[in-house]
């Protein structure tokens, strides 16, 4: 084998053992055991090739008669004007029929936007379709997680996830993190109490762009820092990345929005360890429950086999209808789309951090997000008396206002109660957000002056 220029036969040597030392997980080891147990769906592996055969004469499979379906045309018009409709002769019977993998062009469209814009580094990546990223949640941790494992997460992460890695019988092990999530040292030291405890430890779980409830953001080296300890360690990295499609400029004085575009761990993968959750929910509507993983082929046919005998991946009608929507707006009308959404949102964030530096400076600290949906505040009475924000909640309910106390976010690892508070700026109206704000900082006031009358109390 010749080198081209100055790769020598050292650079050549250092070459051949990278490549000898990334090798593919196996993944039969990391599957759970109910996974590994569980059959394929023999009915349908059997069926659904020859479901279009030409000349195949149906008499297996217990499919209902499409003259039976009362519908001949399902249409929606959106509000840029783009109209939608499945009707007989374009899609509406497939649709309304089971459909084993949901829709094929939809599954293609998001391989092809994974490709473009995600980059997997790795080539043994596919794409399957889910109904949303709760779903796929709950398989992802149902086809990886036995009793007692552990999943290591930010020690306060999505509480969805949280409920199914306990509910599996896991440990979801906090971490300590900063502004981008995780920290890296930590992670490793967290790693090293688990192993010397005799704990199986399964994956990291991360919400890597817009992290709820924290809103951190991780950068690219943050990334591939973690992703090279999760792969020392021999680690599955779990990236729920719902909030990709909401990034923000960070200069509150500029009206830029970044777009389309992807962070994550994919472009990092050299040997297949990463499972990435993708949703509309947050980039066209919640109730479509349409959404795709990314993830090696072995675990995504382990997915798809789940899949098959549960949910179908989904609606196939909901599928059909956002197919149609993403084709018609094409990459330049999904790209004005994002951007619009981000002004919209990233307006309202620039409300309440603005009402935050008027009315919370000295009661709180918070930092201002630049993905997702969420403030992420910690109450400095409740610091200094290290007292659980829960105490707030039912005082902040009598002032109409609703926002999440931290606990219902925090892992395992600690004993200590949580100061935090998480508020959502996607919802309210601008109004809304100025006075929920100036509510809340009359809360945390008298929380402060309480505070100061105890501590003067005790020391007297």
């Amino acid at each position: 084998v010749s080198f081209p220029g100055s790769f020598t036969a050292e650079c050549a040597r250092q070459h051949t053992l990278k490549i000898l030392f990334t090798m593919p997980i196996d993944w039969e080891t990391k599957l759970s055991a109910s996974a590994r147990r569980r059959p394929t769906n023999a009915l349908k592996e059997l069926c659904a090739p020859l479901l279009h055969k030409k000349g195949m004469v149906l008499l297996g499979g217990g499919l209902p008669s499409a003259q039976a379906f009362p519908f001949t045309k399902i249409s929606a018009e959106f509000t840029d004007g783009v109209k939608v409709s499945l009707s007989e002769g374009k899609g509406l019977l497939s649709a309304l029929q089971y459909n084993a993998g949901g829709v094929a062009p939809l599954r293609e469209w998001a391989s092809k936007l994974i490709a473009a814009k995600v980059k997997p580094l790795c080539e043994d990546w596919e794409v399957t379709l889910t109904a949303g990223s709760s779903d796929a949640i709950e398989k992802m941790f149902g086809l990886l997680v036995d009793e007692g494992d552990v999943v290591f997460t930010e020690d306060h992460t999505y509480s969805a996830a949280l409920s199914n890695i306990r509910g599996y019988g896991g440990v979801a092990w906090g971490v300590a993190a900063d502004h981008e999530g995780v920290l890296p040292a930590a992670f490793e030291e967290e790693i090293e109490r688990a192993k010397k405890q005799g704990k199986t430890i399964k994956a990291l779980y991360v919400v890597p762009i817009g992290a709820n409830p924290s809103g951190a953001v991780m950068s690219p080296g943050r990334c591939k820092e973690l992703y090279d300890i999760a792969k020392k360690h021999n680690l599955i990295v779990l990236e729920d990345c719902a909030y990709d499609w909401l990034q923000y400029t960070p200069d509150r004085k500029s009206k830029d929005v970044p777009g389309l575009r992807f962070g994550g761990f994919l472009p990092y993968d050299s040997d297949s360890r990463v499972i990435r959750l993708d949703t509309v929910s947050k980039f066209i509507a919640p109730g479509l429950r349409t959404g795709w993983l990314t993830g090696p082929k072995p675990f995504v046919r382990h997915f798809s086999k789940l899949s098959n005998l549960s949910t179908h991946c989904g609606s196939a009608i909901s599928q059909s209808m956002v197919l149609s929507l993403l084709q018609q707006w094409g990459e330049e009308g999904l790209q004005a789309h994002i951007e619009k959404l981000q002004r919209m949102y990233q307006t309202r964030r620039n409300i309440v951090a603005d009402a935050f530096d008027q009315h919370l400076k000295g009661l709180a600290d918070w930092r201002v997000p630049d993905a997702g949906m969420f403030f992420w505040l910690r109450p400095k009475s409740l610091e200094a008396e290290k007292k659980d924000s829960r105490s707030l909640i039912p005082i902040l309910l009598k002032h109409n206002v609703l926002v999440v106390p931290g606990g219902i976010f925090k892992a395992e690892g600690s004993d200590a109660p949580s100061p935090w508070l998480r508020l959502a700026f996607s919802y309210a109206t601008d109004d809304d957000l100025k006075k929920g704000v100036e509510k809340l900082a009359l809360v945390l006031k008298e929380s402060a002056v309480a505070s100061e009358e105890k501590e003067k109390a005790s020391s007297s």
